[in-house]
């Protein structure tokens, strides 16, 4: 894991790459203390005297901040350039798989808790139908609000806990439950969460407070099903280029519009899509400190 000094608004609007010194090994991450709510949008303004960590990995670059209430993460994936011969694609199959945040106060890791972050589209029917079953039921207005677009991105979070978790709590828990935004631009992806600290008053809580260590787990990417289908029909009707679904063509694998480059011929079997680094998983487990609320 390297840190490194830069003003996450410089990375978007620059893409620059500082060099950066070396954590030690079980060296906490530092949340830094947040004086206020901030806004889940996806903008990276608020963060910009934050310290951006690079996770060695999947090379996606990340920060913490707290209050009393909230942890904060922002995450910024930047895909390589096209033109150059990179491993690692950072945001993966992101789109596909959302992200799955584990989180635990204690000693050793754990997937017991965390929730799974992820941006839909929906079609305007398909919409109205989830809201009618999750309740209550969208007005007359409403529904005509969402049928002038015939499609919906919808941003959802998902509650990961044991299946014999007792469900203390959770009717307490809708006014600040866990969120989260992300905007692309280009080849940059911003994605910014909140989660709950208190498991007790909120859904999907952390069950942690300020200045104490947490563990963190973060994970997503990775060959699905759903990728397959969409492979084998954008293969079968031309819609989707050689290199977004990553099987060969007769030009290799590299997308005619990007001028050449990538990876050279790849096959056109499952088990080489899935040794593709478009399609990597990517996971990384951190010891996080949260801050103390500042004197």
């Amino acid at each position: 894991m390297r840190k490194k000094r830069l003003s996450l608004g410089i990375v978007l609007a620059a893409l620059a790459v500082v060099a950066s010194p070396v954590f030690a090994a079980g060296q906490a991450v530092e949340s830094m203390w947040q004086a206020g709510p901030m806004t889940i949008d996806g903008v990276a303004q608020e963060w910009d005297d934050s310290t951006p960590i690079i996770e060695e990995g999947s090379r996606v670059e990340y920060a913490l901040r707290n209050d009393g209430k909230n942890l904060y993460i922002i995450m910024v994936f930047k895909d390589p350039d096209p033109r150059a011969r990179a491993a690692v694609y950072p945001r993966s199959t992101l789109e596909y798989t959302g992200m799955k945040i584990y989180f635990t106060n204690g000693a050793k890791k754990s997937k017991d808790y965390g929730i799974l972050f992820q941006k839909k589209q929906y079609t305007a029917d398909a919409l109205i139908a989830s809201l009618q079953k999750r309740g209550p039921k969208p007005s007359e207005a409403q529904v005509a609000e969402i049928r002038k677009k015939p499609t919906h991105i919808v941003f959802t979070e998902e509650v990961i806990k044991p299946k014999k978790a007792v469900a203390a709590g959770e009717e307490a828990g809708q006014a600040d439950p866990p969120m989260f935004r992300s905007i692309e631009k280009g080849r940059l992806a911003v994605c910014e969460f909140r989660i709950p600290l208190n498991r007790v008053s909120q859904i999907g809580g952390i069950n942690a407070g300020p200045g104490q260590q947490i563990l963190l787990g973060f994970e997503w990417g990775g060959m699905t099903s759903q990728i397959l289908k969409d492979m084998m029909a954008g293969r079968a009707d031309g819609s989707v280029s050689a290199s977004d679904r990553g099987v060969s063509s007769d030009a290799g694998f590299r997308d005619p519009e990007e001028g050449g480059g990538g990876f050279g011929r790849q096959g056109g079997e499952v088990g080489e899509m899935g040794r593709n680094p478009r399609y990597a998983k990517h996971a990384f487990w951190v010891e996080a400190k949260l801050a103390g609320e500042a004197k």
